[in-house]
């Protein structure tokens, strides 16, 4: 069952079509990564599913109501997080997060336990962060309510490799309690490590729809190798992998690697023109 549903959207400024006649949906329960280069048309899909921008034509459905028509209804069980970090620079993070309860109905306990996961001194006031911490307020502020759909625009940009992992470890926990997650990200690996799909974007047009299940499998397997004399060797291996392995047992190795060919590199030829 499709939680969101877009159908045939396009957002046009004067002449130029920001977003060109494009249609999804995504499954309840999963993670779905919207993914392009800058100006591709992200953000604006985003902000036309929370009505925040109008569509000059097509349609959006989420959780069965009219992204436009009824949009207050949505927004009650709807999570976000936008891509630039603003927020009132001379209040105290937790009273940035106080006002996010109250509206919410939240307790301030979830916000301190979200303070100490993800290391965050909620004293400061909001001018005094650095960037990554600013990142982590409205990522808090996104988590606090009790959604059932996430929209996160480039959740994860401007988080030191910790922070990252613990986002998508606690993504994951929502995930497993039936969560619905769509994030845009330039961050190919963790779009590859955590996403159920990828939506690919381009020119403001959906170029692809990648099952991230079943495209490493079908990813080119590279080996690599050295020999004891110092024989190097690298190919894209085409036969079985336990045929591989019995000739390479052969071989007076001193190094082997197999891997598959990155999905970053699956990816990039989208962002290339």
């Amino acid at each position: 069952m499709n939680i969101i549903e877009v159908k045939n959207l396009s957002k046009q400024y004067g002449k130029f079509t920001a977003v060109d006649n494009i249609s999804f949906g995504v499954e309840k329960g999963t993670v779905v990564g919207f993914v392009g280069k800058n100006g591709a048309g992200k953000t604006t899909t985003i902000r036309c599913m929370l009505d925040f921008l109008k569509p000059s034509s097509g349609s959006i459905t989420i959780n069965g109501r009219n992204a436009q028509q009824q949009s207050a209804q949505i927004k009650a069980f709807l999570g976000y997080m936008p891509s630039d970090t603003s927020f009132y620079e001379n209040l105290s993070c937790n009273d940035i997060f106080r006002l996010c309860c109250d509206i919410s109905g939240t307790p301030m306990d979830k916000a301190a336990e979200l303070c100490s996961y993800f290391e965050l001194d909620a004293t400061k006031k909001f001018k005094d962060l650095s960037l990554g911490n600013k990142k982590k307020v409205s990522i808090i502020q996104a988590l606090l309510k009790n959604a059932e759909i996430f929209v996160l625009d480039e959740p994860t940009s401007g988080l030191d490799p910790l922070m990252q992992t613990r986002f998508f470890d606690l993504l994951m926990k929502l995930k497993q309690q039936g969560m619905t997650i769509f994030l845009s990200s330039h961050n190919l690996s963790e779009v590859q490590k955590y996403c159920d799909r990828a939506l690919i974007l381009k020119d403001g047009k959906i170029v692809d729809d990648l099952d991230m299940r079943s495209l490493v499998p079908t990813l080119q397997q590279m080996v690599s190798y050295t020999t004891k004399d110092g024989v190097q060797h690298k190919f894209e291996n085409t036969e079985d992998i336990n045929q591989l392995v019995k000739k390479l047992s052969q071989l007076d190795l001193v190094q082997l690697e197999i891997k598959y060919a990155s999905v970053e590199d699956e990816f990039m030829k989208y962002y290339k023109e």
